[in-house]
């Protein structure tokens, strides 16, 4: 007990002195926290809407949210832009870089809020989603609020590209807080209806994008966007990485967020209900791990740029080692949901046999795909990705259809046509990605430098 006591003093003691640790440290502390708020927010939420509502609202945060997609990979062409600018200490054309990146990405958005908000009013909604319910007004209101969060969360990338982290995952807990907070006040008020939920959870991303632009434009003037910096060659740089990042998110908007419009509008929304909960309860444990490893992305920027391989090899052997112990956290989780689940929700839902172990398996998936993503976008390594991704954004659509409608497999259909996805995937990863450090190695090796 002394000797695992002194291990935590001494990973303490470690990470004030080196600042990745201390973002990956500080970042996982904050996931903890996150994880009992969302623990007593899913059942709130539902006490709130209802099952057909908060199936509904499952939904539409589904669809809404494919406007984050469609930044032209803008966003996270920045994160590597930024980073390898910083790196090499150009402030000005880090300052070019964010500037053109926020005007660009305001252009985009104002021509997403007028096409998305015409179609909001034109579109036979109830059929589309399978409701009776009165969903336009807070559709309307969660696409103008996401537009310009799609701008002012530019923000979170700079916090990246500078080291800090684990200031986005304090931005994340602050949303789930306030939003928490909110949703609460509406039980007690009785107003429990998709617009004002649509409101609460709009508003709190614009105050907390706005707030922590303006604390790390304060420290970094640099960073700060000005209309005069827009430059048309840095549009081409951040592009230039930034188009194979936007295929990536086409490809995964179709792999990983079509699921719930799928069973939602083949099964109905209620449908949508115990599938969102089991994914929200497995998704936890994902959340810890992203939170944990999201600093290192842009540390393998900067790695990549200093030629610092077998740090490289280091830490990814480390991550691969952990997922041992996740199989076993999901094995014994399979098996607890139910019970758990009840008491949770406070109410006990009806799950399609195999849904809770597909969802098990799907989310231990893309811890590991988590791995190797978040190394390959850091150092730009994305033709692999765009291939597998394009075949399995083709299959995944036609592929859920089969195994949930015409298989009578329901949700568990769906969730299973995107484990084979991923599965497939994350082999082709984890092969390419020992490849390319081993050649690497090899490449130092032979030009006598040292990494």
């Amino acid at each position: 007990m002394k000797e695992r006591w002194d291990k935590l003093i001494d990973l303490v003691r470690n990470a004030r002195k080196d600042p990745l640790k201390r973002s990956m440290l500080l970042s996982a502390m904050c996931k903890p926290v996150s994880m009992v708020i969302a623990f007593f927010y899913t059942p709130l939420l539902l006490r709130c809407l209802g099952e057909e509502g908060y199936g509904v609202w499952g939904t539409i945060l589904s669809v809404i949210n494919w406007i984050n997609y469609f930044d032209v990979g803008i966003g996270l062409g920045l994160r590597n832009t930024l980073t390898r600018y910083i790196t090499a200490d150009e402030k000005e054309r880090a300052r070019a870089a964010s500037s053109t990146g926020y005007m660009s990405l305001t252009l985009i958005s104002g021509i997403a809020a007028l096409i998305g908000g015409v179609l909001v009013f034109v579109l036979d909604l109830g059929t589309l989603f399978k409701t009776s319910l009165d969903i336009r007004p807070a559709l309307f209101i969660s696409l103008m609020c996401v537009c310009i969060n799609f701008v002012l969360g530019l923000i979170k990338v700079q916090y990246y590209a500078v080291q800090k982290a684990e200031k986005v995952a304090f931005m994340n807990l602050w949303g789930q807080i306030f939003n928490f907070v909110g949703i609460w006040i509406l039980t007690l008020t009785g107003r429990g209806d998709l617009l004002p939920v649509a409101v609460i959870i709009g508003i709190t991303g614009i105050v907390i994008n706005l707030v922590y632009s303006g604390r790390l434009w304060h420290v970094y003037d640099y960073l700060r966007p000005v209309l005069g910096f827009f430059k048309r060659e840095e549009l081409g740089n951040v592009c230039g990485i930034g188009i194979k990042f936007f295929f990536l998110q086409i490809n995964a908007l179709v792999i990983f967020a079509t699921d719930n419009m799928i069973i939602s509008h083949i099964f109905g929304p209620t449908r949508v209900t115990p599938y969102i909960t089991t994914y929200n309860a497995f998704g936890l444990i994902n959340g810890l791990f992203t939170a944990f490893i999201a600093p290192l992305w842009s540390k393998y920027t900067a790695a990549q740029e200093q030629g610092d391989f077998k740090w490289i090899r280091r830490s990814i052997l480390k991550l691969d080692k952990m997922l041992v112990p996740m199989s076993i956290l999901f094995l014994v989780s399979i098996f607890l949901y139910r019970p758990a689940a009840k008491i949770w929700l406070r109410k006990e839902l009806i799950y399609p046999k195999g849904l809770i172990t597909c969802m098990a398996i799907y989310v231990f998936l893309m811890i590991w795909n988590n791995i190797y993503t978040t190394f390959l976008n850091g150092v730009g390594e994305l033709n692999v990705q765009l291939t597998l991704g394009l075949a399995g954004a083709i299959a995944n659509i036609p592929l859920s259809i089969w195994l949930g409608r015409d298989c009578g497999l329901e949700s568990t259909g769906v969730i299973l046509a995107t484990v084979i996805c991923v599965l497939v995937f994350n082999v082709a990863q984890t092969i390419q990605t020992h490849l390319y450090i081993h050649r690497k190695l090899k490449e130092q090796e032979a030009s006598g430098s040292v990494g």
